[in-house]
């Protein structure tokens, strides 16, 4: 596949995961963390602001192999 689709590609999954885990991570805030301590709200946006990072650094890597443009 040629390096400029899979960055195509990439981008555009990377933007969707993004606006998915979003949607995710504050549903489950909202119906999880209301009444509970401060430091259980730290943890889990310091846990959730991180977290979703792991699953496009892995298309990340994938979009950056094959160094050469083979139209």
């Amino acid at each position: 596949m040629p390096v400029r689709l899979k960055k195509l590609l990439g981008t555009v999954l990377i933007l969707i995961w993004i606006f998915f885990y979003v949607l995710f991570a504050l549903k489950l805030a909202a119906t999880i963390l209301p009444d509970s301590h401060w430091v259980v709200q730290l943890a889990y946006y310091a846990f959730a602001g991180l977290a979703w990072i792991v699953p496009p650094g892995f298309l990340i890597q994938w979009m950056a192999e094959g160094g050469t443009d083979e139209d």
